[in-house]
């Protein structure tokens, strides 16, 4: 009995130790000196920034939650505040910086953009990019409408939670871009409509 109380107590001392160094380690990296050249944007700023550019809706039948999509509008100010947010992390040097910010004014000419965390309680309806068979997506805007191509991104979840905190492990992560420029539809109000088989969503942003 003592040696498992020993044991025990170990266990609780290593795991309090573990989660010490994870507290501290994240607390310096959101300490992080912001890379010289780049537009200053403090962690608790970005946050509210992409807070403020989200929309989330919860559709329910009965109990059950049929559908819950959160969309992040990357528009000309959240685009900056994610690479300012990222070259802090990543300790950009400033051609770096430059060169990524070069790339995604370049990629906005010509499409809008948006982060979608998207659940279903059925993974495989989960399927955003399955725009042939399973959904839709719409982008109402200017008296215009577009319809959206999205693609599942790739990186880790800690990758994708560090840029969109409202992102969980349940959801499933999209980048979702309409043909349109992103001038012509920033600071406009818009909505954005997902609908298919499994159930409809609309988002407004205003």
């Amino acid at each position: 009995m003592i040696g498992n109380m020993k044991f025990i107590n170990r266990f609780v001392i290593s795991t309090s130790v573990a989660t010490l160094l994870v507290l501290l380690q994240f607390g310096c990296a959101t300490s992080l000196p912001m890379p010289a050249g780049v537009q200053e944007l403090s962690p608790s700023d970005f946050e509210n920034l992409i807070s403020k550019k989200t929309k989330k809706i919860e559709i329910y039948q009965g109990l059950e939650n049929k559908l819950t999509v959160a969309a992040t509008w990357l528009d000309s100010e959240t685009s900056e505040g994610l690479l300012s947010h990222s070259a802090r992390l990543a300790q950009w040097e400033e051609p770096k910086y430059k060169e990524e910010r070069f790339r995604l004014v370049t990629k906005h000419t010509d499409r809008t953009e948006f982060f979608v965390s998207f659940y279903t309680p059925e993974r495989k309806h989960a399927d955003l990019a399955n725009t042939k068979n399973l959904w839709k997506i719409y982008l109402d805007v200017n008296g215009q409408r577009y319809e959206g191509k999205a693609v599942k991104m790739k990186q880790l979840l800690t990758e994708i939670q560090a840029l969109y905190a409202h992102h969980n492990r349940w959801s499933t992560p999209f980048m979702v871009s309409f043909p349109v420029s992103t001038a012509l539809t920033e600071n406009k109000p818009a909505l954005m409509t997902l609908t298919g088989a499994i159930g409809s969503a609309q988002l407004k942003f205003e």
